[in-house]
């Protein structure tokens, strides 16, 4: 009973500051989406993606430092060298294609250096987060995504006053990363050593989910800024903005998940299914705010230079289920190695990007995401039924 009263306390805990981070995120989107309109939107969440993007890693890290836990001796000094050293070279990578990615999606080069810059401390942040993640210290991980989302909304409220808004936006968007790396490293020095040997298999492994992962985040908005008018793709950004707060419920509850598979797999069907059960209640209420409420939401988050994404909140939400759900799978597979979740995704993920970049109207984005989404989650939900069968037939036939 003490286990389950852990997991209860750890979503509680982890999901109130998640909770708060997305109030934070959410208020940093509204200001600027009220004060840029569509077309400085749109650059800015591209800004945003790219940033992304190139800290794909920091997610690779977050996962494995989740499973390996903290660690000690002379290994501690060459995995922070190489941490920092892979922040360096992602941000001198920027810096090197800025005029193509400008070219490319339309933005300016200097303002794409300036808003990358956070990812100079992004990998070592990321390893800090997940030795919280392996100590369940689920408080402390809250605290540093209410303080980066915190500092966001001060960011975002340097395009009030500036008159070089996304200049001031973007350059407080990276102090707000370097506090909060240095406020995490402050916090892994009291987290207790919990490492374990991990195969390069595995380690592998966990790294696709990764990419994976934050991929299916962030490629939509990509695609659209280059499949759609400046217009489109900034509405296309609103939508994706609101929807994605299904998809981003399911981290919090699925990196719990994770952790307690890993400290008790004994009951990883039961972890596992209370996980769902919490994310489809969530979920649930979700759609029904999207479906009933989706106008006043976009007024409210978004600005009335957004309704033309209002007929689509609603279709796009049950494409977030879905991929919420994938989420969940991803991380299932990396606490208990069913690797054939990747194979369906990765897949996944491949013919939804070839699907979008063919794509050349909001509503097709939309269409294309919901049907392709619900696919994955299917043939998912089926592989990961089939290998479990196969598993428990082989255990049962020595005995036979």
């Amino acid at each position: 009973m003490a286990k389950f009263k852990a997991f209860w306390e750890d979503n509680l805990i982890f999901g109130l500051a998640t909770l708060l981070a997305g109030l934070f995120n959410y208020l940093y989107h509204v200001v600027l989406a009220h004060v840029l309109g569509p077309r400085l939107y749109g650059d800015l969440a591209t800004f945003l993606n790219v940033t992304t993007f190139m800290v794909i890693p920091a997610s690779v890290v977050t996962l494995i430092y989740t499973r390996m836990g903290k660690d000690e001796g002379h290994n501690v000094y060459l995995q922070s060298l190489g941490l920092w050293a892979g922040g360096l070279s992602l941000w001198g990578v920027i810096w090197i294609a800025r005029q193509t990615l400008a070219h490319l999606f339309d933005v300016n080069p200097t303002l794409l250096v300036v808003f990358t810059a956070e990812v100079v401390p992004s990998l070592a942040l990321a390893a800090n987060v997940g030795m919280l993640q392996r100590g369940r210290w689920y408080l402390w991980v809250g605290l540093l995504g209410v303080l980066n989302t915190g500092f966001r909304v001060i960011a975002a409220g340097g395009a009030l006053w500036s008159g070089y808004r996304l200049t001031a936006v973007g350059i407080l968007e990276g102090i707000a990363a370097w506090v909060t790396w240095y406020v995490s490293r402050v916090m892994t020095t009291h987290v207790p050593l919990k490492g374990e040997q991990t195969s390069s298999g595995v380690i592998m492994g966990t790294a696709i989910v990764g990419i994976i992962n934050v991929l299916f985040a962030l490629v939509d908005g990509l695609a659209a800024k280059y499949a759609l008018s400046p217009i489109a793709a900034g509405q296309y950004t609103g939508l994706a903005t609101i929807g994605h707060s299904l998809q981003f419920v399911s981290g919090s509850l699925g990196t719990v998940m994770l952790t307690a598979i890993l400290a008790d797999p004994i009951h990883r069907y039961r972890y596992a299914a209370m996980t769902v059960g919490m994310y489809g209640i969530l979920a649930a209420i979700g759609e029904w705010l999207f479906t009933v409420y989706g106008h006043n939401l976009v007024l409210m988050v978004l600005g009335k230079s957004f309704f033309p994404v209002v007929p689509w909140l609603a279709e796009y939400g049950w494409g977030m289920i879905c991929l919420g759900l994938l989420n969940m799978a991803m991380l299932y597979s990396v606490a208990q190695r069913r690797w054939e979740v990747i194979l369906t995704t990765g897949i996944g993920l491949l013919y939804w990007i070839w699907a979008l970049v063919h794509d050349h109207t909001l509503g097709r984005f939309v269409i294309s995401t919901t049907h392709i989404m619900f696919a994955i989650m299917c043939i998912t939900v089926i592989a990961m039924a089939v290998t479990q069968v196969f598993e428990m037939r082989l255990k049962v036939r020595p005995q036979t």
